[in-house]
């Protein structure tokens, strides 16, 4: 209550009239206000003016908060911007930093970006709050990390390309810096150089999980660098992964992938693998809501049933997408899974499986499309 009434100029009137009318000595009134809302909201000789004013039934006035407490208020949005504008019409010889519109300060520091707005955070605590009261949601940011040891990065749709390990850290320390859409690039190669740069691992230069980041996409060459770009993200923020098809010879490397807090942690994963899984892989994705994943090999029809038993165990899936590389045409999958086979030409086929002991279905739709299969099932609660 005393952080609401601080904020607020009109509840301060309020409550100085409440005072009044119970007619509370001035002295007396005043420790009362002290003890509310503290010491350093108003002087005594401020108040006794506003005692004194409402005591003769004026009342058409505005109580002037200090500088510092209206950028508070403003920042939990207790108090509009006009009359705010208003309070700093001052001598111009007194103007200052603290004095300058209200709104000037927030177009300053909303064309500043996150790490040049962690400046600001340094002059005092009003225009800390300042800074902090703009919320530092991107849209999209693109990190790049290069074969010299360079780290690049972007927001959204702007051009401007930062560098530099130190700055991208402090983005950390920024309260609610969040990134809806995080893209991370990993080059080998850096164009000509006359020097040979010993390789550095991403994690001696930016710090695991310091950013939080909605949805996840990954483009690297190997399993390792997908590893070292992924953990700079919070396990716990994720929502999404996406991860571009890397070298094919680094199939057996995915169960590090898999063992990572991020994947454990994320609902959903898209893995656009060139070479794609064996159905052993599945029981890696049982606590997702969604994945889409590739599966080839050398397929017997029995693998088919394992397909559906297996994901007929996920309790928390929603809806999954199997690209299905087996040799197998869409009629003997049909046969496999005991579906009833219409006659005539079929590209498409729907399938309702009960999952055993249980009032719940899994939803199949099967679609021929060339040397693959794709198969889309749906939980039905």
């Amino acid at each position: 209550m005393s952080e609401f009434l601080k904020r607020n100029p009109g509840c301060l009137k309020s409550y100085i009239l409440y005072e009044v009318l119970g007619k509370t000595p001035i002295q007396d009134s005043y420790q009362n206000f002290c003890k509310v809302v503290g010491q350093d909201v108003m002087a005594y000789m401020d108040y006794e003016n506003l005692y004194n004013q409402l005591s003769r039934g004026e009342t058409d006035f505005e109580i002037e908060l200090k500088p510092e407490a209206i950028v508070e208020a403003l920042v939990v949005n207790t108090m509009p911007m006009h009359p705010v504008e208003e309070i700093f019409h001052v001598d111009p010889g007194q103007k200052n930093l603290m004095n300058m519109p209200v709104s000037l300060m927030f177009k300053i520091a909303g064309n500043l970006d996150p790490v040049e707005r962690t400046a600001l955070r340094s002059v005092n605590k009003a225009i800390k709050n300042l800074a902090d009261s703009l919320p530092p949601v991107f849209e999209s940011m693109s990190i790049a990390w290069t074969s010299c040891n360079s780290l690049y990065w972007k927001f959204n749709d702007n051009p401007t390309e930062h560098f530099g390990e130190g700055k991208l850290e402090k983005l950390s320390n920024i309260p609610g810096f969040k990134v809806n859409n995080l893209r991370l690039r990993s080059y080998g190669r850096c164009g000509r150089t006359l020097f040979n740069y010993p390789k550095t691992k991403l994690a001696d230069v930016l710090p695991e999980s310091f950013l939080n980041a909605k949805n996840v996409d990954i483009n690297v060459a190997t399993i390792n660098d997908a590893i070292q770009l992924l953990s700079i993200a919070k396990p716990g923020d994720l929502e999404s992964i996406r991860l571009w098809p890397v070298d094919r010879s680094e199939g057996e490397h995915f169960p590090k992938f898999f063992n990572t807090e991020q994947f454990k942690k994320t609902k959903n994963v898209e893995i656009l693998s060139l070479q794609g899984f064996d159905v052993e892989v599945l029981s890696n994705f049982s606590h997702l809501k969604s994945f889409k994943i590739k599966l080839s090999g050398d397929f017997v029809e029995e693998d088919f049933l394992r397909i559906r038993e297996t994901i007929s165990t996920f309790e928390d899936l929603e809806k999954c997408e199997l690209r299905i590389v087996s040799g197998f045409q869409i009629r003997e999958i049909c046969k496999a899974l005991g579906i009833k086979i219409p006659l005539g030409s079929l590209k498409t086929i729907t399938h309702r499986y009960q999952i055993p002991e249980s009032n719940k279905c899994l939803d199949f739709k099967i679609e021929s499309g060339g040397p693959s299969i794709l198969m889309k099932i749906m939980r039905i609660r």
